[in-house]
């Protein structure tokens, strides 16, 4: 039996040869096609960054030039250019600025039509361009249903000086948003801010369960009248830059701050907003790096606060910031955030 197994190996032989060798010639060829079609077989295309990122460039274009049209037809002013101090290119700051787009765009279609629309779900893996692209495309589409409930003929981009694509995505999108608070009716307010600085609170609060003898919500700083939304926005700067060290720390990219351009006398509530908005979104990322599985906080609306009731609320966060600082410097092992039914 044995040695008929070898006569029909050896019998079909030349045939396997031949087999092989047409397989390798294939196998050769189309690689030779790959690399002249500029492909490397077994990585991603390198064009896809750079398509994504025109694709990006021309989105925020065509919102900017559809805004802008309704702007005028609103009869509104335009929103100054200010820089608020936060400078960055990473993907996931540019999706939550458009996140902020989406829901600002949400707000006043609800103040026109009254009606919302609803949000897409949150991308679960990294976050990448085409996930700030699709953030983009779905304000716009809230943007342009907007402007057919209100008959606004569509001009083609035809509004002056609207065409040319931005050479800073997140600088574009914060001016964006800017714009969109002057378009509502109800612009967003102190109460907006303090509505966000507490959900701060309350990630941070989580990330400190963490460390046992943490003190999760640190007693309340002194209450300080009379302050101003340039007072806020500076405390909410020094809690930016603590989690800018906790990033470096912990070997993550991490947003620019420069605050020397800033013209603090010109911020109003919805510019601190920004900055408020901008820290959840980075503990957010946080929470989420660590592998947290407890649910992250939702907002809850406050009721009527002023700048000095935020500047108060502030110090919290601040407090909780450098604790967590603290304790990583210390290289003291955290433990599992605690479930809760």
């Amino acid at each position: 039996m044995i040695h008929l197994k070898q006569r029909l190996i050896v019998a079909h032989e030349p045939a396997f040869r031949g087999f092989a060798r047409t397989v390798v010639c294939t196998l050769l060829l189309g690689g030779f096609i790959l690399l002249a079609l500029g492909v490397n077989a077994g990585e991603p295309e390198p064009a896809r960054a750079g398509n994504d990122s025109a694709a990006l460039a021309e989105q925020i274009a065509t919102f900017s030039r559809d805004l802008e049209r309704l702007r005028r037809f609103m009869g509104l002013s335009r929103a100054s250019k200010l820089d608020i101090g936060i400078h960055t290119t990473i993907p996931r700051d540019l999706y939550f600025q458009s996140l902020t787009l989406w829901e600002q765009t949400d707000r006043l279609s609800f103040e026109i039509s009254r009606t919302r629309a609803q949000p897409l779900p949150r991308p679960t893996d990294d976050i990448e361009l085409q996930d700030v692209l699709a953030q983009l495309r779905a304000a716009h589409q809230l943007l342009r249903q907007i402007m057919h409930s209100l008959q606004i003929a569509d001009t083609s981009g035809a509004v002056n000086g609207s065409d040319a694509a931005p050479a800073d995505h997140f600088a574009t999108l914060l001016t964006l948003n800017r714009q969109l608070n002057l378009l509502l009716e109800r612009h967003i307010s102190a109460s907006d801010v303090y509505q966000e600085v507490t959900l701060a609170i309350a990630y941070s609060a989580r990330l400190l369960a963490r460390y046992p003898g943490a003190v999760r919500i640190p007693a309340e700083p002194p209450f300080e009248s009379d302050q101003q939304p340039s007072d806020v926005y500076l405390r909410l700067i020094e809690c930016l830059h603590s989690i800018v060290r906790i990033f470096d720390r912990l070997g993550l990219a991490v947003l620019r701050i420069d605050t020397r351009q800033t013209e603090l006398d010109h911020l109003q509530p919805g510019d601190v907003y920004l900055i408020a908005a901008m820290i959840v979104s980075q503990l957010d990322f946080l929470y989420k790096h660590l592998a947290i599985v407890q649910p992250p906080p939702q907002p809850i609306y406050p009721g009527l606060k002023f700048p000095a009731h935020t500047y108060q609320r502030a110090g919290i966060l601040q407090a909780q910031l450098q604790q967590l600082e603290r304790y990583l410097a210390s290289g003291q092992a955290a433990q599992a955030v605690p479930t809760r039914p």
